[in-house]
């Protein structure tokens, strides 16, 4: 601990007053706890005494609840080329309606290769064709953008009302 003179704050939340550091110490340990210092920054330091121990507790079970009450959003992604047949299409539809139903979002891209690079609108076409068979359920996070030989979306779940 810094500083000699301490304000001294007990378990229960009451203000006991200034200390030397020493005394502050030996009335924690006369009361069976701990004493943590709260305040750096200015003089006289404001010091609490507490049970260490349970104190760690309360701060590990905190974490814990703030990290449980976080939702991990996943991000799938589905790849199709330019000359995809409707049957395909389909399947692929109804495999990024599942993603959605599980609350991730999917990228949808399509990539060109060679020939395919001199014509880019398919692959504008296609996406916008399933942002429309789409919209009931997702709506669009980025909007369809060509970059490096491929065209590529985000969709997101619709939030429920």
């Amino acid at each position: 601990m810094k500083g000699d003179k301490l304000t001294v704050i007990s378990e229960t939340g009451e203000k006991l007053g200034n200390f030397i550091k020493r005394d502050a110490i030996e009335l924690a340990k006369e009361r069976g706890l701990d004493i943590l210092q709260i305040t750096f920054d200015k003089e006289p330091f404001v010091a609490k005494i507490i049970d260490y121990g349970k104190f760690k507790f309360e701060q590990k079970k905190k974490k814990a609840q703030s990290k449980r009450n976080q939702r991990k959003i996943d991000l799938k992604e589905i790849k199709m080329r330019p000359n995809i047949g409707r049957g395909d299409i389909d399947v692929k539809l109804k495999k990024i309606l599942e993603f959605i139903d599980k609350k991730a979002n999917v990228k949808v891209s399509v990539t060109f290769r060679g020939r395919e690079l001199g014509n880019t609108s398919f692959g504008k076409t296609l996406l916008d064709s399933i942002i429309k068979e789409t919209e009931d359920m997702a709506s669009v996070l980025v909007e369809p953008k060509f970059e490096n030989r491929t065209y590529s979306t985000l969709l997101t779940p619709r939030k429920e009302k």
